[in-house]
């Protein structure tokens, strides 16, 4: 036998024995949230959508006045502490702004407006950090980078969440200055990346609350909501149901991760011992 043949046969025992132990049962713990996945063509769409409506925002003395509100509120909330009294009279003004801007141009304006805003945060961002290199940006910034670091967008200065997260999570701060709901507005692959990263990676917040973030994610069509339920049920103490859920899963699908996870939870001793 030649030598050429040798190593192609070699080869193809050493690739038969790695792939039997891959798939011998080999139990994971079961901490691990599946990634959040978002369709790509739909995320262009939504950021190309987001550049349109920018180009279309108003600079009537209406919108710059606006503008201006929302800009002097990031100036305060990067400079704490914000006297509540300040608040609330921003808040009245900001309530005003909006409503002289819709009358005038319509609901609309405010969407391009909003679009602007997200244009203008991302630039700041081109350069991938989260320090203000002027007065400009810092009331472009505002409290952002505290919201980041608390839902895990942010690990030591480092940006870990897709652009897609940024750029909604900047809207929804920008829905609840001028008093909306968080997702107003949103698309669904906006509400994805949204509810999405809350219920798949904002560890440290409570299990309740990113437990509604999946339902939200699921509802809008969001990947992976099954396996993450499932490990929601071992996190809050039901690891017999999340077990169960998982090899199910595992069952449907094949997926080894899915087995090994719910072995990862009988050999943890947080489930009794079954066959996944």
């Amino acid at each position: 036998m030649r030598e050429s043949s040798l190593k192609l046969v070699a080869w193809l025992v050493a690739a038969g024995v790695a792939g039997g132990v891959l798939a011998l049962p080999q139990p994971v713990d079961p901490w691990e949230m599946p990634s959040l996945v978002l369709d790509r063509a739909a995320v262009s769409d939504a950021i190309a959508l987001d550049e349109t409506l920018a180009e279309e925002a108003p600079d009537s003395e209406e919108a710059q006045a606006l503008r201006s509100i929302f800009l002097d509120h990031g100036s305060s909330e990067a400079n704490p502490p914000y006297p509540r009294r300040e608040y609330d009279r921003r808040q009245a003004a900001i309530h005003h702004a909006t409503n002289a801007l819709i009358e005038r141009h319509g609901e609309p304006a405010f969407e391009a407006m909003r679009a602007r805003a997200v244009e203008e945060f991302m630039e700041v961002l081109d350069d991938g950090r989260l320090e203000a290199q002027s007065d400009s940006e810092e009331a472009i910034l505002g409290g952002v980078q505290e919201v980041f670091e608390q839902y895990g967008a942010v690990r030591g200065n480092v940006i870990v969440a897709p652009p897609l997260t940024l750029r909604v999570f900047y809207k929804a701060r920008w829905n609840s200055i001028h008093r909306r709901p968080f997702v107003e507005g949103f698309s669904r692959i906006e509400k994805q990346a949204y509810w999405g990263w809350l219920a798949l990676h904002a560890w440290g917040k409570p299990l309740g609350k990113r437990e509604e973030a999946l339902l939200a994610f699921r509802d809008s069509g969001g990947f992976g909501t099954p396996e993450a339920a499932a490990l929601f049920d071992v996190l809050e103490g039901n690891p017999e149901r999340g077990s169960n859920s998982l090899r199910r899963l595992y069952e449907a699908s094949g997926q080894l991760r899915l087995r090994n996870f719910s072995l990862g939870v009988i050999q943890a001793g947080l489930s009794p011992a079954g066959s996944p």
